[in-house]
């Protein structure tokens, strides 16, 4: 049975500042304990921790320095709209500058996207457990999230037949997100091909949050809109510069897709915030067209820190974790842990884990999925190993003895460290 979402509360055993967005309130009690001199790693948060490469940023100190002070066009500028143009499906015709409008951040296009397609008290189908934020927008914008529910069985995707059991006669809107958070699930193109014709049989439109889509660890799928051509009137991608370029801050993002929406979301634009920052522009745009050795080696550390997590969590008795396809978390299944009792839920596992372990973890109740962890491994290689052996550490193992998973932690350690001691020779040089 499908049911329409609910706000989850994840309560935890410290106060925070109010929040609807229970990852953000796990990150900001891992802060504050790291305020108060706690050593806390966080895999917490749904963002890389290194700061945003250097080309970026000197982007936007020039444009700054240099009389970029001044109204720009709702729609953005067209340099920026170009490049990413460039970088949206190729088709026939080619996208151009003027199928994109900018926004404030994925999130941001992701509403001005259902604005533009939803009348109040419309449905969207969302796969279930998935990023909280796409029901929350849902319910922002006046429609109602319908939730479909996947499990690990099936990779945590949907297909066709799923959306087509929750259809109703007010569903107007699908969100498919691949790669998918929290799981780390990437859609085949069997899968998206199949979709994309219900679809178009029963005029629902295809939201596709892209955001992730850098962040794939094996062979890239193709876009639902390349598989299927015929989608494009239905079709409006979201996606922005977060995750792929460490920029989570800068709060750039785009739509893209026909005629009608678009405009719709332009003439909102123009009616509230005027236009996206000039100067977080100008980052944006030497983020897609500069050198991107450091999205390229980013992935690469991120693929070492997925297996070294991967490969300890499935080293505790009563864990269970594939191996994601794409994103930045690993989603284990800790149901069994929660059966020995130790624990009632995993929102009482990851306050033992703060409190005990020093690792901030989110509750799957944050994505309706109790029972899971979400950790994210877009850390840094020391952070990665010593999150690692801290958790198999305090949760049971699978043998008393020093398992290979354990010896590679402790090696991935030793590596991490020798690599520090020798950047700060090199900076004392």
């Amino acid at each position: 049975m499908n049911a329409t979402y609910t706000a989850v509360a994840v309560s935890t055993t410290e106060a925070t500042a109010p929040s609807d967005n229970a990852i953000l309130a796990v990150n900001a009690r891992a802060a504050a304990l790291r305020a108060r001199g706690v050593d806390v790693i966080s895999l917490a948060a749904g963002e890389p921790d290194t700061p945003t490469a250097p080309y970026i940023t000197e982007a936007a100190a020039h444009a700054a320095l240099h009389g970029n002070h001044h109204y720009g066009p709702a729609a953005g500028e067209p340099a920026l709209r170009t490049a990413i143009a460039a970088r949206l499906p190729a088709l026939t015709p080619a996208f151009t500058a003027g199928d994109v409008q900018l926004a404030l951040g994925t999130k941001h296009a992701l509403s001005l996207a259902l604005q533009a397609v939803l009348a109040p008290g419309e449905e969207v189908l969302l796969a279930e457990p998935g990023w909280p934020g796409h029901a929350g927008a849902v319910l922002a914008t006046g429609g109602v999230p319908v939730s479909v529910p996947v499990t690990a069985a099936t990779g945590f995707l949907a297909t066709a037949a799923d959306f087509e059991a929750a259809r109703s006669e007010r569903t107007r809107a699908v969100v498919l997100a691949s790669p998918a958070n929290p799981s780390g699930a990437v859609y085949s193109a069997e899968q998206l091909t199949a979709i994309a014709h219900w679809a178009l049989t029963h005029g629902v439109w295809v939201i596709s949050d892209d955001v992730y889509e850098q962040i794939i660890y094996g062979e890239p799928v193709a876009h639902v809109l390349a598989l299927v051509p015929q989608l494009r009137e239905q079709c409006l991608i979201v996606s922005g510069v977060s995750k792929a370029y460490a920029m989570t801050g800068w709060r750039i993002g785009w739509l893209a897709g026909p005629v009608q929406p678009l405009t719709e979301a332009r003439q909102h634009i123009s009616r509230t915030i005027t236009h996206v920052p000039n100067i977080t522009q100008a980052a944006a745009l030497a983020a897609l067209t500069g050198d991107q050795t450091s999205v390229r080696e980013a992935l690469q550390q991120y693929r070492r820190n997925r297996d070294l997590l991967t490969d300890a969590l499935n080293d505790i008795a009563g864990v269970e974790c594939p191996a994601p396809a794409g994103g930045m978390f690993v989603f284990p299944d800790v149901t069994a842990l929660l059966q020995d009792g130790l624990w009632a839920s995993t929102v009482e596992l990851a306050d033992w884990l703060l409190e005990h372990a020093g690792v901030a973890v989110v509750p799957g109740e944050a994505f309706h999925a109790p029972g899971h962890l979400r950790m994210c491994f877009a850390i840094s290689p020391a952070a990665a190993a010593a999150a690692a052996r801290r958790l198999t550490r305090h949760l049971p193992p699978v043998s008393s003895h020093t398992t290979p998973v354990e010896a590679a932690v402790d090696a991935a350690v030793a590596t991490a460290v020798t690599v520090a001691k020798a950047a700060s020779v090199e900076v004392s040089r």
